[in-house]
Order: structure tokens, then C-alpha cells, then sequence
């Protein structure tokens, strides 16, 4: 056995191997809906839910149907007795939360999947403190759909069943089944419940005019009972236009007879119009948060609107002004174009470099992001004043190739010092179960191979990666930058 201290070579492939296997293992976390490793806790408020059975952690926190943070915590308060506490942690573009602002669980699908629906308040209010709660009268009670089966009692229950049934079989079955018209109807019902909601909220808000709408109408007809003489009068002058119209018999045969026609181009434009609606519904359902969240917007452009009227009427100084300032501009960016003319050269030496960085986006962005968690351990040191301890994590591959030297390349060896920069992802990494080698040529075939046990028969599979994508028009397997010429047109 030949014993050997690890060429710096050997240490760059054990650094570069651990830094992408933490990397993959923190991809896959990420992917799986994991907290961030060592991230900062971001803006949190507490509030508490009457009925939060089916509200999971890390479940979504939405404003308008964006997501705007998530359940970090799930909790019980003697203080809100029968309710749950959620902790709700916010991004910074949404805290803090304003007072008023009001909460509800809402669920994406009728198969569960809750979430807490925010509406905002008001952005120019007092705020939640951060640690602090939202008020239970600012949290809407959620209705569930069995709550509202237990409401029912035995009779309702069974005259639903039984509407049910015959519900079933007006559906039907087969070809002329309309499965697909009540699916269309349960897709519309979301919307035409939030529009309810709004109406029946205004209703509710405008209580005591409809208490009086009512009370007028049982007036009105209670005057109508009373006045029977003159009831009497519009029965008998309604006779009279009936009258009227039988002696215009023919002309009014003559828009029966023209009525089909009429109906027929109706409804080609209903038709016409049932498209237009059908293709028009997801731009209004999208329409809906911008025109809620404009409100606030029109009321503080109100507001605005006497500023913007003093700045109007006060730009008179400036256009005098600038008739000598747009002159003395025009000079300074003429006097510019030796300054830009000497960026050239400098331009077209770091851009290449730039682009290349670019193209390897990802190689670069994990060596900055982990670099920082591959240094993070330490142990104890005797001098704590002076010493930190840190070390690098490692670990040394143990095989064949480590304990003997072979006059030529076994044909087990995989290697690529020039991985492209998506060479751990892609269909043919996963078809491959192995990133791409440098070269096939120490394999049994002499080329590519695709093993079809990897972990269990004959040796890894092989395949080679496409020349880089950058430089453009690259055919090599070594790729070299060179500078711009931007003299040229296409340069």
C-alpha cells in the first residue's frame, strides 16, 4: 500500500464535493417546504382562530391571493379560551399589519388545504407591534361545510337527500350527461358566493333602509286596498289598451311574424356575448384585488390633487429657466462622448466576463451561498480570546483507486473538471443517475454507456456533456473568453 499526503488537487475536489452535496441536500430541503437554515425570524403577529383544526404549519398567509408569509407556529392561550393561536410570520414588504386589518381561514379546495386570507386595513393606521396580537373582533368566524349540514333537521336533511337523488338522475350518464355543466357551475360558485357575500355585507350595513323598504311596501299596497275605486279605474283602463291593441291586430301580427328572425340574430349575439363574458371572466376575477386595493389609492390621489394643481401653476419659472439649462445640458452630454469613448476598451474586456459569470449563474451562487456554511463549525480552543476553532467539514472517498495506482484509467473512473453549469439537473443527469464525464473513452465500449442498475451491476453509466453554450458558437471542450470588439456592428 502506498501512503501519500493529499496534493491540493485531491483537497479542491474533496471541497468542491462536500460544498455540492450541501448544497443538494439544502435544494431538496427548500423543495420539501423546510425553513431556511439560519435565516433571520422576518415580522410575526399572533392571532387567534375559533376553528383552526385543518390549518397546518408553514401554510400560506395570502393578501389578495398573493402569498405574503406563511404559519410558523400553532398554539393554545387561556386568555383566548376555545381559539387557537397562530404565530404568522410576514414578509417585510407587508408589516407591519395595521389594526384594523382583518383575518379568516379560507380553504383552496373543497378537499381541505387552509389558509389565512388578510385584508390589509388601513396602511396609514396604527400598527401590530411585533410579537403582538391582531384583536379577536378583527378574526371572521369560518363556516364549515358539515356545520352547515348539522343546522338542518331531520325533515330538511331528507328532502335534501331526496333532491339529491333526483338530482343524480336529471344529471345522467353517458354522452348526454351534463357532468360537465355542473362542474362549470361548482367552478363559478367561488365567485358568485364573494359577490354575494359583498351584496348581502352592503344589505347588512344598509339594515334599517331595507327595514324601511318593507314597511313602504306593505304601505303601498295597504293604500292600494284602500283606494278600491281607483283600482278599479286602471283594471278597466288596462281593458281599454287591450282593446286598443286587438283592433291593431295586423300590425301586431305582422312583429310576431318578424319576431323569429329577431330571435335568431339575438341569439347569435347572446352567443356572441357568452364568448366575449367566458373569455373576459379571468381578467375581471384578476381585476378584483387592483380595484379593491385602487380605493385607497383614488382616496390619497384626492388628497394629492391640491399639490399637484400648486405644481402646475408654478412650473412657469421652470420652463423660463430651462430655456438656458436644456443648452448648458446638451453641452454636458456632448462633452461626455470622450469620457464613453474610453469606456470601450474597458467595456469590452469586463463584459465577456461578466456574461460568462452569468452563464454560470448557479456554480457561482452556490459558491457564495455556502461558502459562508462550510466554514460555520468550530470546536473548543484553549485560547478563546485569540483562537476560534473553525474547521472544514470533509470526508475521503474510499475505493479501489485510493489504495493502488493503475498504469491506466479502470474503467469504473468518472470525472469532469469542466461541469457545465447545470451538470447536477436535467433529464439526462436523472435518466443517467450520474453528472456528465469529461471523456468515454476508458469504458468497455470506448463511448457513452447507460447502465441500467447503477447501484448494483457493472460499472457507472457514462455520457458527455454538449461543448458550453458560451462563448456563442463554442465547439470546444476547453472554452476560451475573448474580448468584444464593439467597432463592428454586431460586435
Amino acid at each position: 500500500m502506498q501512503k501519500s499526503a493529499p496534493t491540493v488537487p485531491k483537497l479542491m475536489v474533496m471541497v468542491v464535493f462536500a460544498l455540492t452535496c450541501f448544497g443538494l441536500l439544502l435544494f431538496l430541503w427548500l423543495s420539501f417546504g423546510g425553513p431556511i437554515p439560519l435565516k433571520p425570524e422576518g415580522y410575526r403577529v399572533k392571532v387567534a382562530f375559533p376553528e383552526a383544526t385543518q390549518l397546518g404549519l408553514q401554510a400560506d398567509v395570502r393578501v389578495a391571493g398573493v402569498s405574503v408569509g406563511k404559519v410558523v407556529k400553532k398554539d393554545v392561550d387561556p386568555a383566548h379560551p376555545n381559539r387557537t393561536v397562530a404565530t404568522l410570520q410576514l414578509t417585510n414588504k407587508f408589516a407591519p399589519l395595521s389594526q384594523d386589518a382583518r383575518a379568516i381561514l379560507r380553504q383552496k379546495t373543497l378537499l381541505g388545504e387552509t389558509y389565512v386570507e388578510l385584508t390589509p386595513g388601513n396602511a396609514k393606521g396604527p400598527k401590530v407591534p411585533e410579537g403582538g396580537w391582531l384583536k379577536d373582533s378583527r378574526v371572521a368566524k369560518t363556516v364549515q361545510l358539515d356545520e352547515v349540514f348539522q343546522a338542518l333537521d331531520p325533515v330538511t336533511r331528507r328532502a335534501f337527500q331526496s333532491w339529491q337523488q333526483s338530482l343524480a338522475k336529471s344529471i345522467g350518464t353517458g354522452p348526454s350527461s351534463r357532468g360537465q355543466d355542473l362542474n362549470d357551475a361548482f367552478g363559478n360558485l367561488p365567485g358568485f358566493a364573494q359577490d354575494a357575500t359583498d351584496v348581502l355585507q352592503v344589505l347588512d350595513e344598509q339594515s334599517g333602509d331595507v327595514r324601511r323598504l318593507v314597511k313602504n311596501t306593505g304601505v303601498v299596497f295597504g293604500a292600494l286596498n284602500e283606494n278600491e275605486a281607483q283600482l278599479h279605474n286602471l283594471i278597466t283602463n288596462s281593458s281599454d289598451v287591450f282593446s286598443a291593441t286587438q283592433k291593431e291586430k295586423e300590425a301586431l301580427a305582422e312583429t310576431f311574424k318578424i319576431f323569429p328572425t329577431f330571435l335568431d340574430e339575438s341569439k347569435a349575439t347572446f352567443a356572441k356575448l357568452e364568448g366575449f363574458s367566458k373569455n373576459t371572466d379571468p381578467l375581471i376575477r384578476q381585476l378584483q384585488p387592483a380595484m379593491r386595493d385602487l380605493k385607497p389609492t383614488l382616496a390619497d390621489t384626492r388628497a394629492l390633487a391640491p399639490d399637484l394643481q400648486h405644481l402646475f401653476r408654478n412650473l412657469d419659472p421652470l420652463i423660463t429657466a430651462s430655456k438656458t439649462g436644456l443648452p448648458a445640458l446638451r453641452d454636458v452630454l456632448n462633452g461626455t462622448n470622450p469620457v464613453l469613448q474610453q469606456l470601450q476598451p474597458f467595456l469590452e474586456n469586463l463584459n465577456p466576463v461578466l456574461q460568462w459569470l452569468e452563464y454560470n449563474q448557479k456554480l457561482v451562487a452556490d459558491f457564495i451561498g455556502n461558502g459562508a456554511a462550510a466554514l460555520v463549525d468550530t470546536v473548543p480552543v484553549r485560547r478563546p480570546d485569540i483562537e476560534v476553532g473553525h474547521y472544514l467539514r470533509q470526508f475521503g472517498p474510499v475505493g479501489p483507486e485510493t489504495v493502488a495506482i493503475y498504469p491506466n484509467r479502470p474503467t469504473s473512473n468518472r470525472g469532469n473538471a469542466y461541469l457545465p453549469p447545470t451538470g447536477y439537473s436535467g433529464p439526462e443527469r436523472a435518466r443517467q443517475m450520474i453528472v456528465p464525464s469529461f471523456d468515454c473513452k476508458n469504458t468497455k465500449s470506448g463511448g457513452s454507456e447507460t447502465t441500467q442498475f447503477p447501484d448494483k451491476s457493472a460499472d457507472p453509466s457514462c455520457w458527455v456533456a454538449p461543448p458550453a453554450a458560451y462563448p456563442p458558437g463554442n465547439t470546444s471542450e476547453f472554452p476560451h473568453i475573448q474580448k468584444l470588439d464593439y467597432s463592428k456592428p454586431n460586435g
